[in-house]
C-alpha cells in the first residue's frame, strides 16, 4: 500500500469510526472541542482537502489555503460527528445546538432547495421533529468504494440508513425518483431538494451564471417546479463566520418562479452568494469541473 494510499485510510478511520464513536461517550462540548482539535492537523484528510483546495482555487480566491483547509475539515468533521449521535440516541444534543434565521413553519408543506453545503445532516431530523414531514431523494452507496474507501463506504451505508429511518417512505432513491417527487408535491410536507450536483450523462440541461461560469443543472425538476407552481424555500446549513462551530439554519423565502429558467436564475444567485462568501462550506469542490462547463477567468 502506498504512503498516500494509508494516509487516507488513517484519516478515514479516524473521521468515520474513532472520533465519532468517541463523540457518542463524551460530552457535546468536549467532542467539538475534538472537531476543532483534529481539524488542525495537517496530515487529517489532507488528500481530500486539498482536492477540494484545487478544485476551489480554479473558481473563487483563496487567501490563506491553510485556513481554507482546516475550515472545510471541520465542516466533514462536524458533519460525521452529528450523524453519529443521531445515530446514537443523542438528537436532543445536536438539535439543540442549531439556531434558525427565522421559524421552520416557512418550510410547511413547501419545497425545500438546498446545496451540498455545510454539516446538514441534521437539517431533516430537526424539520422532522418539527412535524414538517420532509422527503428527499437520495443516492444509495456504490458498492465500488467498499473495495477503496472500505471505512467511508460503511459510514455511507449508515447516513442512507439513517435517511430511511428519520422519512421512511419520503426517503426516495434516485433513479425514477421524479416521478415520486412529482407526486409528493401534491401532497402535505416538505420535500428537500438539492440542485448543485453535476447532471447526469444523458439527462437535460439547463445553465445559469454562478461565480461568472456557466454552470450546468440537470433540468427536470426546475421544470416540475414550475409546473407545479408549488412555493420554495432556499435553505443552508451554516457556521457562524466567528470561526466556531455553532451552526445556523438559514431559511431563505418563500419564493414562487412562473418558469424554470426564472426559478434557475435565482437558485444561481443563491448558491452564487454563498460561494462567493465562504466557499469552504461546498462539499463537492472534487468534481467542480464536471459542474462548470466552461474555464472560468478570474481575478
Amino acid at each position: 500500500m502506498s504512503a498516500s494510499r494509508l494516509s487516507q485510510q488513517i484519516s478515514d478511520l479516524l473521521i468515520y469510526v474513532l472520533i465519532p464513536g468517541l463523540a457518542l461517550i463524551i460530552p457535546a462540548s468536549a467532542s467539538l472541542w475534538m472537531v476543532g482539535l483534529v481539524s488542525r492537523w495537517p496530515w487529517f484528510l489532507s488528500a481530500s482537502a486539498d482536492a477540494a483546495l484545487q478544485g476551489a482555487k480554479e473558481f473563487v480566491d483563496i487567501e490563506d489555503a491553510a485556513s481554507w483547509k482546516q475550515r472545510w475539515k471541520q465542516v466533514e468533521a462536524l458533519d460525521v460527528r452529528d450523524l453519529y449521535l443521531m445515530l446514537g440516541g443523542r438528537s436532543r444534543t445536536v438539535l439543540a445546538e442549531i439556531e434558525s434565521s427565522q421559524s421552520v413553519e416557512v418550510a410547511t408543506d413547501r419545497v425545500m432547495i438546498g446545496m451540498h453545503w455545510g454539516p446538514s445532516s441534521s437539517i431533516l431530523k430537526y424539520l422532522a421533529q418539527a412535524g414538517l414531514s420532509p422527503a428527499i431523494p437520495y443516492r444509495p452507496t456504490e458498492k465500488h468504494i467498499l473495495r477503496v474507501r472500505p471505512f467511508y463506504y460503511l459510514f455511507s451505508r449508515m447516513a442512507s440508513r439513517y435517511l430511511v429511518r428519520t422519512m421512511g417512505e419520503r426517503a426516495v432513491p434516485v433513479g425514477g425518483a421524479g416521478k415520486t417527487l412529482r407526486a409528493m408535491l401534491d401532497q402535505r410536507g416538505s420535500v428537500f431538494v438539492v440542485m448543485d450536483a453535476p447532471p447526469m450523462e444523458g439527462r437535460p440541461t439547463m445553465t445559469a451564471s454562478v461565480l461568472g461560469v456557466k454552470a450546468s443543472f440537470n433540468a427536470g425538476f426546475p421544470e416540475i417546479l414550475a409546473d407545479k407552481g408549488k412555493e420554495y424555500v432556499f435553505y443552508a446549513m451554516n457556521l457562524h463566520p466567528d470561526g466556531s462551530t455553532r451552526k445556523w439554519l438559514e431559511l431563505n423565502g418563500p419564493h414562487c418562479s412562473d418558469s424554470a429558467e426564472a426559478f434557475l436564475k435565482n437558485y444561481a444567485a443563491f448558491l452564487h452568494t454563498h460561494l462567493a462568501t465562504d466557499s469552504t462550506h461546498w462539499r463537492i469542490w472534487h468534481v467542480a469541473r464536471q459542474f462548470w462547463t466552461e474555464n472560468q477567468e478570474h481575478s
